[in-house]
């Protein structure tokens, strides 16, 4: 590989690790041709195996709380809500850039944590989504 792909832990590097757990994550950066500007994910420390901390590129947003994990259900109903389709046509509204700030996030208005939460549950529920399935969702808990 060209790029390191890897941070080795040690007392200079700690202050850029985040201890093991999920978390949301949104690009940020993309290109005009792409279909959706905001593109989330959560990150599943099971997907790491046994490690004690992680190491987030400089391209991702993370959504943490004070430098630590979310609640899995929390983590994935950020996730989802943030796909929406609603999020993303918003988002494209009043930012004409492709680079998606951690303030344009900060900014943005979101659900209450017990809907999102709420959302992370439903998602986890029906295992694959898809967009159309996203949206509804949102909706039914708009009303």
């Amino acid at each position: 590989m060209k790029k390191p792909n890897a941070i080795k832990h040690n007392a200079n590097t700690e202050k850029w690790l985040y201890p093991s757990g999920f978390y949301c994550v949104v690009r940020r950066f993309s290109s005009k041709e792409e279909k959706r500007r905001v593109v989330a994910n959560v990150v599943d420390p099971d997907t790491f195996g046994d490690v004690s901390v992680l190491g987030f590129e400089n391209h991702l947003n993370l959504f943490h709380k004070n430098k630590r994990g979310l609640p899995q259900a929390l983590a994935h109903g950020l996730a989802v809500f943030l796909n929406t389709t609603a999020v993303d046509e918003n988002f494209r509204r009043f930012n004409g850039h492709t680079q998606v700030n951690a303030t344009d996030l900060r900014l943005m208005r979101y659900p209450s944590r017990d809907t999102l939460v709420e959302l992370g549950e439903w998602a986890a529920d029906r295992g694959e989504l898809t967009q159309a399935m996203i949206d509804a969702k949102l909706e039914t808990l708009a009303e």
